[in-house]
């Protein structure tokens, strides 16, 4: 079998999709990137008349915690104005073990916020120890050392990798 050279891949810059996905980074960071496809931003540019690359990019982040979200209904939410070529963003500042989901879009003249793309939620981890006391199992029973022994070992059909080459 011949080796394959990283040289020869090349990671596409883009993948002619429309997504959005929110990462959590901190407690108090989220990092988002996004591609917004050529045919939606061929429609952006004919609707509003104006090339698509004059548009002003923004991400409207939601507070979405402990509610079924309808787009209107967020805790708040904040805007975020990206520079024209940007494809990710970090956003900071926010508060630990909330549920947050983000929109991109843009602005018309008159201001108004047009969103194109919907994130997936994400919880950011909390900043300090549950209150609630002890973990309710400590170690799985299976793993304690006195049990270590008396496990079953798995029969053979449990150990077939299923990659694997045979001759003949």
């Amino acid at each position: 079998m011949e080796a394959i050279t990283t040289a020869e891949f090349e990671v596409p810059d883009r993948y002619h999709k429309d997504l959005l996905h929110l990462m959590a980074v901190s407690a108090d960071s989220l990092y988002v990137y996004w591609e917004i496809s050529d045919r939606r931003r061929w429609l952006l540019s004919q609707h509003f008349e104006c090339d698509y690359g004059d548009m002003p990019k923004v991400i409207r982040l939601y507070d979405v915690t402990h509610m079924y979200f309808d787009g209107g209904n967020a805790h708040a939410y904040w805007d975020v104005v990206t520079t024209p070529e940007a494809t990710n963003w970090y956003l900071h500042g926010l508060k630990a073990n909330r549920t947050y989901l983000a929109d991109m879009g843009t602005y018309t003249w008159e201001h108004e916020y047009i969103p194109l793309l919907r994130s997936n939620c994400i919880v950011t981890p909390r900043d300090s120890e549950a209150v609630w006391g002890e973990p309710l199992q400590t170690v799985v029973p299976e793993a304690q050392a006195e049990q270590v022994s008396q496990r079953i070992r798995p029969s053979f059909f449990e150990n077939i990798q299923t990659y694997t080459p045979y001759m003949r």
